[in-house]
């Protein structure tokens, strides 16, 4: 690892609910797109009305857009911080292994 770096499992853990609530908070949030009929023709110019629905249904899918990639982006740190406590609980069950099996001996004792 880079040296000033440390992990958190927990940090990452709430990064990630942090990310998955923004998503749902934006999914909640989203327009709905039956919200244009008011601007379509007669009520309005058949061009005006076009440019707007045109304009409503990109920004519906840039939100979308934005909603699915917080969720992944979400699922993917989650996955990070599960990673770093199975690898970090692998490398104390190995160190717990390595000290409580194994013998010290001196230098002098040692066969080659």
């Amino acid at each position: 690892m880079a040296e000033g770096f440390q992990v958190d499992p927990g940090s990452l853990n709430g990064a990630a609910a942090t990310l998955h609530d923004l998503a749902r908070h934006l999914q909640t949030g989203q327009v709905d797109l039956f919200v244009l009929d008011w601007a379509d023709a007669p009520a309005r110019h058949p061009e005006v009305a076009r440019v707007m629905r045109s304009f409503v249904e990109f920004a519906h899918d840039q939100h979308q857009d934005v909603v699915a990639l917080l969720a992944a982006l979400s699922a993917r740190v989650k996955t990070t911080a599960d990673n770093y406590q199975h690898t970090d609980g692998a490398i104390a069950a190995d160190m717990t292994t390595f000290l409580t099996q194994s013998t010290y001996q001196p230098a002098d004792q040692r066969t080659t």
